[in-house]
């Protein structure tokens, strides 16, 4: 966190006031400046009344909010840094959800074969933290560049590419749930 408060902090004049002013930076302004993963880190070392009041607000519980959190973190330093996302595995897998059933996503030995620990996992936990029209906004962008590719890929067939990035054929439909 003090690397972090060092390097970024000067670009933020309320973390510049406190600390000039104050000699301290009060939690609330220094999460400006700090990364997605110490934020998911900082979670992790709250009290389990605090984790249960903040996975309240989300409609999780807290061991699967600090699941998201650390999955969320993975996907956005691969965003960050450039690197491979679509057919990305995470080592956290999250929990099955109620949209695993509701879209009936094929199982394998009892197990849900998309939406565990790849990037449709990523949309289902953004199906739990987002507000409806954000996740419908954000469904809608990326169904349009998905047929975008459709149209632009021609050695591969979209539906081969949707089952690497771990989306069932009916992915559409959890907008409406």
């Amino acid at each position: 966190m003090k690397r972090q408060i060092r390097v970024n902090g000067g670009q933020h004049s309320a973390t510049m006031h406190y600390l000039t002013n104050y000699g301290y930076i009060p939690l609330w302004i220094v999460v400006k400046v700090l990364s997605f993963g110490i934020v998911s880190e900082l979670y992790s070392i709250l009290t389990n009344e605090d984790q249960n009041d903040i996975a309240e607000l989300f409609n999780v519980n807290r061991t699967d909010l600090a699941t998201y959190l650390s999955i969320l973190s993975n996907f956005r330093n691969l965003c960050a840094h450039e690197d491979i996302l679509f057919d990305h595995r995470t080592h956290r897998v999250i929990a099955d959800t109620k949209y695993h059933h509701y879209l009936n996503i094929e199982q394998e030995d009892g197990e849900f074969v998309y939406g565990k620990e790849d990037l449709f996992a990523l949309i289902l936990i953004l199906k739990h933290v987002l507000r409806k029209a954000d996740f419908s906004l954000l469904m809608n962008e990326l169904s349009y560049e998905i047929d975008v590719l459709d149209g632009r890929v021609h050695s591969i067939e979209i539906r081969r590419i949707l089952e690497l990035m771990g989306f069932p054929e009916n992915y559409k439909d959890i907008v409406r749930m």
